[in-house]
């Protein structure tokens, strides 16, 4: 159960991937201490005091707050982790602005059970990154296999400071077909939408003029579906959806 903070979501100055002002380490703050607050509740706070907050952004620390779930992941070998290290690299050369968001503690893992999935992450397991073995066939699809998850990362971490989406909510159906996809997942899916396509657009030639529109397309239509449901987002959830649509 998330404890919030009581502060307004305009003191992150931006969205993650798409503002460089975005105060990243602004957010990871309240995240520690919300994560504090909850380990000391359900008394796994045991050694750490508030001063050492921060130990809560360690991938398994985070995961033990919400481990009611198995993770569906083998270890990695180390070659993969270090090609993932080498795509973090690029990612930071080709937007400086990103670096220290692409440092965000992170245990990668292999997606076990792939179903057809390239790549997974979810709430329920914070700061875990998923890759099947098709998302290593290329350092392009890695790349952008990383980044998509990352930038759900993120969204995950602001989520655990504010609600994005009214109690009682109902589910959408994405432009891509998946179903079942709460509100906050709508954001995301746009959310990565324009996340890649800063990226493509930082490097121009990398894809097809053609890709760059489905995803902008792809990011529009999550929007349109948010918008017919105005309130079944927060204030929070409403701000970010401005300020993706202005983004794509």
């Amino acid at each position: 159960m998330t404890t919030a903070l009581a502060l307004p979501i305009s003191l992150l100055d931006g969205c993650p991937f798409l503002d460089d002002g975005f105060v990243d380490r602004r957010l990871l703050a309240a995240v520690a201490a919300v994560r504090h607050v909850e380990g000391e509740h359900a008394g796994l706070a045991s050694g750490i005091i508030e001063a050492e907050a921060e130990a809560w952004l360690a991938p398994a620390r985070a995961f033990m707050l919400r481990g009611t779930r198995q993770i569906p992941a083998q270890p990695l070998a180390p070659q993969r982790l270090r090609m993932i290290k080498d795509v973090l690299s690029e990612l930071a050369a080709v937007v400086p602005a990103w670096r220290l968001l692409l440092e965000l503690p992170i245990r990668y893992a292999l997606l076990d059970t792939a179903n057809g999935a390239i790549s997974a992450s979810s709430r329920a397991w914070p700061q875990h990154i998923l890759l099947a073995d098709e998302a290593f066939s290329n350092p392009a699809e890695l790349r952008e296999q990383v980044l998509h998850e990352l930038t759900h990362q993120w969204l995950y971490l602001v989520q655990e400071v504010w609600a994005l989406q009214s109690p009682g909510a109902g589910t959408f159906t994405l432009p891509s077909g998946t179903t079942g996809r709460e509100p906050a997942e709508v954001l995301g899916a746009a959310l990565v939408a324009a996340t890649l396509l800063r990226l493509y657009r930082a490097s121009p030639g990398q894809q097809p003029a053609e890709r760059l529109g489905r995803l902008s397309v792809y990011g529009a239509g999550c929007l349109a579906l948010l918008a017919d449901r105005d309130e079944e987002l927060t204030d929070a959830g409403r701000q970010i959806a401005r300020r993706l649509k202005e983004a794509l």
